[in-house]
């Protein structure tokens, strides 16, 4: 791998390696001299004893992070710089960020980097192709949270060799694409030689507040007299009170404001305004060319190509006397201002003339082929009317912020293109574009807007559909009501002038819409228009519109004709996997595992993380159905965080519910509540019964496996009855029922019941699935009088032994073997408790284990107390025992769950512990035992496999 540095990067930093001051050690651009910096920690011994905390914590091999928040001027930026000077013998990494370049895609983590990236051929290759071609190394098109994966892997790596400090100074400046990358890797990081500090502006950088927060104030009246004495300018003692106040407590207010200034200022000026008129006052006594050679400064940090706008313009010495004045210097190559409000300042006092001169010029200084993107930029900044020319090196910008995983600087490149676009219908696509890009980069307030923009001037029909969709699928990401969006969908099918792609992705949201909402009449409805169109759309689409009119029949009761189109899409894997529960319902679970198995392996391999998280979602809830719980647990535990990095609370929400209903099993109360509660907040906001009647299910078989019927039943009861007032008829969309009629036997209300159970019975007959028709005998078995109960308990038994539901089968064993022996025959109970006790021992399921025991107790067997070997592993610590078994390295578990190795390390060190081993071997060994091997017969509806 070529790890040598692209044009674009060399002029932009000064080299990692060279020998520095103390004050810069590193090759960071300190904002302050060190002298000054010293003088700025009067007052903050505390505080910085806070930062070297973290450092220290780092020597000792545990990782830290630390974010400090400011106002401008209170000193963060000399806190750091004094860590970085106590650090000895850590390996320095820093970047700062500056505003003119934070359009431009990674160009922080690249800064950041620079020194490590001799490291690259040491990390997992998807992760460092990943990275090279982000920081435009080589070609390529990069997964974004790969990125991330591989900046935490090159922390790692550097950390084995040697302590690592991370300083990001002006983090709110930094660009997009670096800061998702830092947030997935701090967050990640655990046992490591890692410690990161950070200094932000209150309130500008949300991404950055999972992070321990030092919150920088103001310095009280006796330090602000001791800095007072640093002062080149002193201050006379009748005036110290006056201006202490007026600094309150602002130090480089302190250090920085005339004294004449401090007794005309008002009283109310905040500190702010103060330094504003501090930096003011030098910036008048500036010559023209001065002024405007600082503006250009402003408006670029490359000294270089300062120089050459500054030539084009006959500027005689642009910044010698900004320099002289303590405003600015020159660092190599780089512009370090004398604090981050002197280029404010400059930039906002400047008339919009002399900004769009100095634009032009700056533009003309940057002719490289590494220098288009920021050319483009400085020619946007300078335009005044919309310009076809400059939009389309814009859109060019975009596309190039693409291919390097730079999502938010495409989506603002595309912005701004729409808005110098001269034609309306290329500013609607345009805009469209810029939607879309920050939708994916997590932004759906920002694209929705966008989007909305958009619509405003598009007159293509074909244009205004993608964007109607556009608008409804952001729409319901956030909470909006399925009415609207739908409204907006049948208004523009009502348009002749579309193809069928997008009647295809109208109808496929109208129909999702009312699946959600188990209107399954009205979903039929459109199920053959989208059929039809599906035919006649692109693959991507087509594909899953035509699993989309397949759900529709499915739920409505044409189980034959959804069974077609399912069985021709089945050799598709993308299509099961993104439709699992359809094919849940269906009993394929073959097909469906396959499917999982394949497409996950493609997510791991090129990094998509959305895929890895929305397919081990999908293998959380197979798994659970098939009573596989160590493996749903694991499947959640690796969703859950790639969800909520990646920004998609749905597929946390699914999830949540599937780990939900593991814990609800295993009688964990706290865990199985606070997943349901992620799990229902999801689903309402999407309007999604199904997934919402899941996680409630969970609470309810928490409340039964408890021994409180009642609460199974509040929980249950109102989304049966919603069920009652739909026209769904296809039980694997309402599996909750069979637990809602056993509640209401175990609380003898039998006529509750059996209401119930006639309903539930209708449809499962009619679909003829095993699990539905196991179960309907189940609850008509504790439901029966005399002696009829043997009938419908041993009708269940042989449809369950024949299929892959352990844990229904187990269910059905311990309900007979209860009654059995409520009838007096204790030795009939005997062999079906004894089954129904071993199987929840396997899967730790406490609840059920311990009503068996007792059942089996009272049939006078004696019972040894059973302990599952793995029951007190946390989900990832078991998803990593699952790996180690499958004979996977430390390296190989990270590299798959974007993890670091010592992070695995760190879990499985907690799991020899808790099962007092000593080995992987040993691990292995237990694994194996625990592991519950599916079925290896898939049972359809009518007994037969699927045909593939």
């Amino acid at each position: 791998m070529d790890v040598s540095l692209p044009p674009r990067f060399v002029k932009l930093h000064p080299n990692e390696h060279a020998p520095l001051p103390a004050a810069s050690a590193s090759g960071v651009s300190l904002v302050v001299p060190v002298e000054y910096g010293q003088n700025m920690l009067i007052g903050r011994e505390q505080e910085l004893r806070r930062l070297l905390d973290v450092v220290d914590e780092a020597r000792r091999g545990r990782s830290g992070a630390l974010v400090v928040v400011g106002e401008a001027g209170v000193g963060k930026t000399a806190l750091l710089a004094e860590a970085r000077l106590r650090a000895v013998n850590l390996r320095l990494l820093s970047a700062t960020g500056v505003e003119s370049e934070s359009e431009l895609p990674f160009s922080s983590l690249h800064e950041l980097l620079r020194p490590l990236l001799e490291l690259l051929p040491q990390i997992p290759e998807s992760q460092a192709r990943a990275l090279a071609a982000a920081l435009a190394l080589e070609d390529g098109e990069p997964d974004a949270l790969a990125v991330g994966a591989g900046t935490l892997s090159l922390f790692v790596e550097a950390a084995e060799r040697n302590p690592v400090l991370v300083v990001l100074d002006d983090a709110h400046w930094l660009d997009r694409a670096s800061v998702e990358a830092l947030v997935f890797a701090v967050r990640r990081l655990t046992g490591e030689e890692v410690a990161v500090l950070a200094a932000v502006r209150p309130g500008l950088l949300p991404e950055f507040d999972f992070m321990p927060r030092l919150e920088l104030g103001p310095l009280g009246e006796a330090d602000a007299r001791r800095l007072l004495g640093a002062r080149s300018e002193p201050v006379p003692p009748a005036d110290e009170s006056r201006f202490i106040a007026a600094a309150a407590g602002n130090p480089l207010v302190l250090l920085e404001l005339p004294v004449d200034l401090a007794r005309e200022l008002p009283v109310s000026a905040t500190p702010g305004d103060r330094l504003s008129r501090a930096f003011s006052l030098r910036l008048d006594d500036l010559p023209g060319s001065g002024r405007f050679g600082l503006l250009l400064a402003a408006a670029e940090p490359d000294a270089t190509a300062v120089s050459r706008a500054a030539a084009t313009l006959e500027l005689l010495d642009p910044l010698g006397p900004a320099e002289t004045a303590g405003l600015m210097r020159t660092e190599g190559e780089r512009i370090v201002f004398r604090h981050p409000v002197v280029r404010s300042l400059v930039y906002a006092t400047a008339p919009v003339s002399d900004r769009s001169t100095a634009h032009r010029a700056l533009a003309e200084a940057l002719p490289g082929e590494g220098d288009r993107d920021r050319a483009a930029w400085h020619l946007a900044a300078a335009a005044t009317s919309p310009d076809e020319e400059i939009a389309d090196l814009l859109e060019q910008t975009a596309e190039r912020a693409t291919a390097r995983g730079g999502q938010v600087a495409a989506a603002r490149a595309l912005e701004r293109a729409g808005q110098l676009s001269p034609n309306r219908s290329d500013g609607a696509r345009r805009l469209y574009g810029a939607s879309r890009t920050a939708f994916w980069a997590g932004d759906a307030g920002r694209a929705l807007d966008l989007a909305e923009a958009a619509l405003s001037l598009a007159d293509d029909p074909l244009l205004r559909a993608d964007l109607i969709v556009q608008i409804g699928s952001i729409g319901e990401f956030h909470g909006t009501s399925g009415t609207e969006a739908e409204s907006m969908y049948l208004q523009a099918l009502e348009s002749a002038e579309l193809d069928e792609e997008r009647t295809a992705k109208l109808v496929y949201q109208v129909v999702k819409l009312r699946l959600d909402a188990f209107d399954a009449t009205g979903a039929l409805e459109f199920a053959p228009r989208l059929e039809v169109a599906a035919r006649g759309a692109g693959p991507w689409w087509g594909s899953r519109a035509l699993a989309c009119a397949a759900a529709a029949y499915l739920v409505a009761g044409e189980r034959e004709r959804a069974t077609v189109l399912f069985r021709e899409l089945v050799t598709n894997p993308a299509i099961p996997a993104v439709f699992p529960h359809d094919y849940m319902a269906l009993e394929w679970y073959d097909e469906l595992r396959s499917a999982l198995t394949e497409t996950l392996r493609e997510g791991r391999a090129t990094g998509h993380l959305l895929r890895i998280a929305w397919n081990q979602s999908g293998a959380a809830h197979l798994e659970l159905r098939l009573g596989r719980l160590n493996a749903s647990a694991a499947a959640a535990a690796e969703a859950i965080p790639l969800g909520q990095t990646i920004g998609t609370p749905v597929l946390v929400g699914i999830a949540s519910a599937a780990l939900a209903g593991v814990h609800a099993w295993r009688g964990q109360v706290e865990p199985c509540r606070e997943g349901a509660r992620t799990a229902i907040a999801a689903a309402v906001s999407t309007g999604d019964l199904y997934q919402e009647s899941l996680a409630n299910q969970s609470i309810a078989l928490l409340a039964l496996g408890g021994g409180d019927p009642d609460e199974a039943v509040f929980v249950l009861e109102p989304f049966a009855r919603r069920w009652a007032e739909s026209s769904v008829v296809e039980p694997g969309v309402v599996p909750f029922v069979p637990d809602l009629i056993e509640a209401h036997a175990q609380a003898r209300a039998t006529a509750e019941a059996r209401g119930w159970l006639d309903a539930f019975s209708a449809i499962a007959y009619n679909a003829g699935s095993t699990w539905a028709l196991a179960t309907c005998a189940r609850c008509e078995g504790l439901l029966a009088g005399g002696d009829a109960f043997d009938l419908h308990f041993q009708r269940s038994l042989e449809l369950l032994e024949r299929s892959p539901y352990r844990l229904e089968l187990a269910r059905t064993q311990l309900a007979y073997g209860e009654r059995l022996r409520r009838e007096g025959r204790r030795r009939d109970a005997r062999p079906h408790l004894r089954a129904a006790h071993e199987a929840f021992a396997a899967v730790a399921a406490v609840p059920w284990l311990e009503r068996a025991a007792t059942e089996l107790r009272a049939t006078g067997e004696a019972i040894a107390r059973s302990s599952a070997p793995l029951p007190d592993l946390t989900p990832q610590e078991l998803h990593i025992a699952l790996l180690v078994a499958e004979g996977k390295t430390n390296k190989e578990i990270a590299a798959s769950m974007f993890l670091s190795a010592k992070t695995v390390e760190y879990h499985l060190s907690n799991t020899f512990r808790k099962l007092d081993i000593h080995s992987r071997a040993a691990l292995t060994r237990i694994v194996v035992s625990d592991r519950e091997n599916p079925s290896s017969e898939t049972v359809e509806g009518n007994g037969r496999r699927a045909d593939r």
